[in-house]
């Protein structure tokens, strides 16, 4: 017995994947159980991958169990439907993953190793992350300004986001013992590839995270970004960014590509692109390459009057910091 909802389950609780990944696959699971629903004619509780294929026979019924086709037909439909070349990448890579799981865990054939569904086909349908320029990046700061309620504690989140390139993720799992604010430095122990690294800070932002500490009253083993005590979701952030992009008219644009933005200023300002590799936490070369982008325009040398008022804000905030020192 395979019973694929309990397994499916189990390689949630078991798998040391990083908390999105595992939720985009959990999610793109869900949906190959509701294909397979359907094409089996049953509900998705009783789906036992090892009874997939009936043989009729004189002699009585042969089970056979699920093999690549099915696995290249539910691709195959996603992708005749439309579905982005992101998503069917990962939904391809949420398969790979669950079935190599059940061969280390179960000894169950890795049927993804025969799939013949050709993902470098949909190629084309990728999207260019929409980054944010220079420009477009202090008109966002400056609707932090001008609108926000909580204008300290929000500042400091989407300078860090826009300062550091982290992942969302991997800022929002920080604690407060994490930082080394007198070196401004701070230590990731949670990343996606599950390597601890060190984040530098901007000078003299250990100052400014001591008065948020402060200001905040966190204790040590507290988020640095919490609500009710409770770790800020990718969602909350999300929500707070759609505010101050809408209300500053800029185009709709995604938390990662903030991330996309900062590797592309860090090459602008001339960094080597294998600095920006270790800054970003990126295992290979190639993933730094696809965040850079190539028609990135430039806004040098700007000055208008909203983007000098953002300036003496966030200025004043630091001397703020200072006298509460």
């Amino acid at each position: 017995m395979c019973n694929l909802n309990l397994k499916i389950e189990e390689f949630k609780r078991i798998s040391k994947l990083a908390d999105s990944t595992k939720i985009n696959y959990l999610r793109g699971l869900k949906s190959f159980c509701n294909f397979l629903s359907q094409k089996l004619n049953c509900k998705v509780e009783e789906i036992n991958l090892r009874e997939i294929h009936v043989i009729r026979l004189n002699s009585g019924d042969i089970y056979t169990p699920i093999n690549s086709t099915l696995l290249d037909e539910f691709l195959y439909e996603k992708a005749s439907a439309g579905v982005s070349y992101h998503k069917l990448n990962s939904l391809s890579s949420a398969l790979k993953s669950f079935f190599k799981f059940l061969y280390r865990n179960d000894n169950f054939p890795d049927v993804t190793s025969s799939m013949r569904f050709d993902l470098k086909k949909y190629k084309d349908r990728r999207k260019p992350i929409r980054i944010l320029s220079k420009h477009e990046t202090l008109r966002l700061f400056h609707s932090i300004v001008t609108h926000s309620d909580n204008i300290f504690n929000e500042a400091v989140l989407f300078s860090l986001l826009f300062s550091t390139g982290m992942r969302i993720s991997e800022l929002l799992g920080v604690k407060v013992n994490e930082l080394d604010l007198e070196s401004d430095m701070l230590l990731l122990k949670k990343t996606k590839t599950k390597k601890a690294r060190v984040v530098a800070l901007r000078n003299g932002f250990g100052d400014v995270l001591k008065h948020y500490i402060k200001i905040n009253m966190l204790s040590d083993c507290d988020y640095l970004f919490n609500k009710n005590g409770k770790k800020l979701s990718n969602g909350d952030v999300r929500s707070i960014l759609n505010i101050y992009i809408q209300k500053a008219n800029l185009p709709h644009v995604t938390i990662h590509s903030i991330r996309h933005s900062f590797a592309t200023y860090m090459i602008d300002a001339g960094a080597s692109i294998f600095i920006v590799q270790q800054l970003l936490g990126h295992e290979f070369i190639s993933s730094t390459e696809h965040y850079i982008n190539p028609n990135y325009t430039r806004n040098k040398n700007i000055t208008i009057h909203e983007h000098q008022y953002v300036y003496k804000k966030v200025e004043g905030i630091i001397n703020s910091v200072c006298k509460n020192e």
